[in-house]
């Protein structure tokens, strides 16, 4: 791990907004994942502390995704043990320092070369963590993944920004590379976009949400797929928090066109 703090701009200050709501979460009083990699991560990263103020309200709702998230790579490793977990557009995340991984497990982190070159600088990734220099959108890195093992392919924070043929493309890739295993991901309704957009414009984020989730299409477009889990992010938010927040959460889940604005997929194939 290098030395020197690391400077974010552009689509890539994005990554500050999770890295920032996990450090917030872990160092409150009751925190929901409770990711004791993220404040010394963030200490690395040259930031406007006043611009990701701004999202502290999402708190709840990003650190309980992750916390799912993390939840099915545990039930996933612990069925395979000899299975391999691709960890794509993995940007700032510790998920592979956080998870317990089996020794005859394989861990792939994927992002782009930009993204690969900040996370080693802010992270001390063991030797068993294989960090893929590459757009999860390129064909090539695709040769380096076991087509034998069983394999959990996992995109958190990461469709949302692709655009829908690139969507449909990773998915593709993953299912002619990979004989057997699960596919997790979070999808925003569509009417989310212009909304999301306008926001990360506002705080200069060179960023915007290019795809939506819907659902019935997803799975025509992939038949292989069977779904096994489609669950509100907000549901999972009124779950770990409490007081006010709980009922805010709560509250949201009684209006479907809110509680469907973000919502975890998981799928077999």
């Amino acid at each position: 791990m290098a030395t020197g703090a690391v400077d974010l701009r552009g689509a890539e200050a994005t990554l500050l907004i999770t890295l920032y709501l996990r450090e917030r979460d872990a160092a409150s009083a009751h925190p929901i994942l409770g990711d004791p990699y993220a404040g010394p991560a963030l200490a690395r990263v040259r930031y406007d502390p006043g611009a990701v103020r701004w999202f502290s309200s999402d708190t709840a709702t990003i650190t309980a995704r992750a916390k799912q998230l993390d939840g099915w790579a545990r039930a996933f490793l612990a069925e395979h043990p000899d299975g391999q977990v691709l960890h794509l557009g993995c940007g700032l995340d510790s998920r592979p320092l956080r998870l317990e991984r089996p020794a005859g497990s394989r861990w792939l982190d994927v992002d782009t070369p930009r993204v690969a070159e900040l996370r080693r600088r802010v992270y001390d990734l063991p030797d068993d963590v294989e960090l893929v220099a590459s757009s999860v959108t390129e064909p090539d890195w695709w040769d380096r993944v076991d087509r034998d093992r069983p394999t959990l392919a996992l995109a958190e924070g990461l469709f949302m920004y692709l655009a829908p043929d690139d969507v449909h493309g990773v998915v593709d890739r993953l299912l002619e590379h990979c004989a057997r295993g699960r596919l997790a991901f979070d999808g925003v309704a569509d009417w989310v976009r212009p909304a999301s957009n306008a926001t990360l414009a506002l705080f200069g984020m060179d960023a915007r949400f290019r795809w939506g989730y819907a659902g019935a299409a997803f799975r025509d477009r992939h038949p292989r797929l069977e779904e096994r889990d489609d669950v509100a992010v907000t549901e999972l938010a009124a779950a770990a928090t409490r007081g006010p927040w709980h009922a805010v959460y709560r509250g949201v889940d009684l209006v479907p066109y809110l509680r469907d604005t973000m919502r975890l997929h998981r799928y077999a194939f």
